[in-house]
This record gives structure tokens, sequence and C-alpha cells, in this order.
């Protein structure tokens, strides 16, 4: 009871599959929604009750009641339960990319500091255009450092990104490989996905995919799908990363096709253009719609006021958005010469308009961020 009640631990792949063997017990007691068909609040006052009784006062509880609440609790806790595990995962593959991340931003600041001069260069330049901000790059940044020096560091920088990348890529592989991948045969198996956007078809093909290779070892030199296999790659993998996935004979990598997968299965599942089948959260994102709405699409549209057009919604919320940046703007114009600093107490002056005062405000009252 305790283990059935209590929620997931701390982010990591052990919370993940401790979910996983979690759901697949409780839906071994295959219990039918058809038990469930009452009163949405009538099912959670029963949740609610069975979650505080102790073991002892359930099994002194007549039987048809301890029979009901106990379903109730499993069968709630099976689709909370489920919607936990889509959230551990979409978490878990942002950690990875992270952790990828700040190991190769640590590497890279410790190559930096050796590299000589390059400061120095930067500090003076960024000297030079604040001392004279409305001058032109020949007269105040050249004089500084020519444009052969910029050329050469505007060079350096872009191998850097493109090193910075792969090298970002490398560790992925790597930690995916040698931990992460345990998770992948467990979800797949735990969470049955489904698309209603035929736009996403190529990512429930590469779900597919996966699943029929779940039970194939992979050799320490790696291991490339079947060749006869049609591979999806459009809405899949990312360019940046096509050179990492596809060889030179064309042959597609399982290990940084695998990492696309679960990147693609993310961000589809965070849109909910995927969805998960006995989630709450995750469920089929038409069941939100009325029941109606079909045959009285206009007046839920009217309800709402908002056009049935795409075109027009799209065009209506970027003329907003416009208008916004540009009232922002014309507001903030002024702040270079404010003078701003990082007090809490700091008065911000406004620039004075003519015939009246220069009206003054908190930054801790009226003033936002």
């Amino acid at each position: 009871m305790t283990e059935l009640k209590a929620d997931p631990g701390a982010l990591g792949l052990d919370s993940l599959l401790a979910e996983v063997n979690k759901l697949q017990r409780v839906r071994g007691l295959q219990l039918s929604p058809e038990l469930f068909d009452v009163s949405e609040k009538l099912v959670a006052a029963w949740r609610a009750r069975a979650a505080k009784e102790y073991p002892s006062d359930l099994r002194a509880a007549a039987g048809p009641v301890r029979y009901t609440l106990l379903s109730t609790l499993c069968h709630v806790r099976e689709t909370e339960i489920t919607d936990s595990l889509v959230e551990l995962f979409i978490q878990l593959v942002q950690k990875i990319n992270t952790r990828a991340e700040k190991k190769v931003e640590g590497e890279f600041n410790k190559e930096l500091k050796r590299v000589r001069g390059k400061e120095g260069i930067l500090l003076r330049l960024a000297e030079a255009a604040v001392a004279e901000p409305g001058g032109t790059v020949r007269k105040v940044i050249y004089p500084v450092a020519g444009e052969s020096t910029l050329k050469a560091l505007a060079a350096e920088a872009a191998a850097n990104e493109a090193y910075y990348r792969a090298r970002v890529r490398t560790v992925l592989r790597s930690s995916y490989s040698n931990h992460w991948r345990r998770m992948l045969s467990p979800l797949l198996n735990a969470l049955e996905l489904k698309c209603n956007n035929t736009a996403y078809r190529p990512v429930m093909d590469a779900i597919d995919l996966l699943k029929r290779y779940l039970d194939q070892p992979i050799a320490k030199e790696g291991a490339f799908f079947d060749e006869a296999e049609k591979i999806p790659l459009g809405g899949v993998v990312r360019e940046e990363w096509r050179k990492a996935v596809v060889d030179e004979r064309g042959r597609v990598e399982r290990i940084p096709y695998e990492l696309c997968v679960l990147v693609s299965l993310r961000d589809a599942l965070r849109r909910r253009e995927i969805w998960v089948p006995g989630a709450n959260r995750w469920r089929n994102p038409e069941d939100d719609l009325p029941p109606d709405f079909e045959d009285n699409r206009d007046v839920h549209y009217d309800a709402i006021r908002q056009p049935q057009d795409p075109e027009k919604f799209i065009e209506a919320l970027q003329k907003r958005l416009r208008e916004t940046l540009t009232v922002s703007t014309s507001r903030w114009s002024w702040a270079p010469r404010a003078g701003w600093t990082s007090s809490r107490s700091t008065t911000r002056t406004a620039p004075p308009s003519s015939g009246s005062p220069s009206p003054t405000c908190s930054a801790s009252t009226c003033c936002p961020g």
C-alpha cells in the first residue's frame, strides 16, 4: 500500500524504472474501466478515503466496502502513475541533454583560459564600443582590432561552435549507450502511444521501428538497422544530427537514431501531438473538447471570441504582438541613458517631458521586472 501511494522518487533512471514496475503491477489487476462508470466526484471521494485508510482499517471493513475502496485506489493510481511516467521521461530527456552540454561547456572553458590574448582583445573591443556607441565599426573597432584579427576571431568562434555541437553529440551518445538506454525497452513496452495528426506519423513509425529492434543486441563497435528497412528521417532526425546518424554508406546507426527518436517523442508529447491512453494530463487532446463540438463548432468559437479561420487567428495574434512590441520599445528606448543600477532600492527616473516634472518610481513598487 505504501508503495502504491508513493510519488516518484528523485529524477533519475531508477525512479523511471520503478514507476514502470509499479504501473505493470497495477495493470496486472486488470480492472475494467466500466466498473467506475459513475460520477467523477464519487470516484475521487472513494480514492481519497482509501488513501487515508490504514491496511488494518481496510481489512476490518465489510467486503463490498473494502473491495470498492481498494479497486478505486488502484484504478485512479494507474492513471496517476501513467502521467508521472510520461513526465519523468520528458524531464529525463532534458536532463540527459543538459548534463552533456554542461560537461562540454566545462571542457571548453578550460581550453579558452589557455588561449592567450583573446580576453584582452575582447576587453578593448568592449571598452571602445561603450566609449563611442554612435561611431562606425571602421572608426571605433578597427583601430583596436584590425579586420584580419576580427575575421580570425569569427572563424575560430565558428569552428569552436561546430566542434562544441559535435562534442555534445559524442557525450550524449556515450552517456545514453552506457547508462540511459536501459529505459528504452521498459518505457516503450509500458506506454501505448497514439497520434491523431498525420504530420507526426514519421515519429510513430520510428517508434514502431525501435520496438521491432528492442531484442536485438548492439555490439560494442555499434549496430545499424537493416538496409532494407524504411527508416523515417524527416521529422525525426534534425539536420545537425544527420552525419552522426547516417554514415557515408547511407546506413543508419541505431544508438544516435534512438536518441533522435526520444527527443522527437518528447517534443511531440509536450505539444500533445502524441498522447497516451490511460493517462489524464497526457490523454487524447480531443477529449478536452465539448461532446457537441463538431456539430456546434461556430457556437463554441463564438463563446471564446475566436475566428474559425486559422489564418485570421494568426494575423490577429501577430498584430497584437507587434503592437505590444512597439509600445514596449518606445517606453524603454530611453533606458541606456537612465543610469540604472542593480540595487533594489534604486529610484529609476524617466526622461522629463516638456512642462512637467520628472516622474520617479520605486523599483520595488511600480516598475515591472
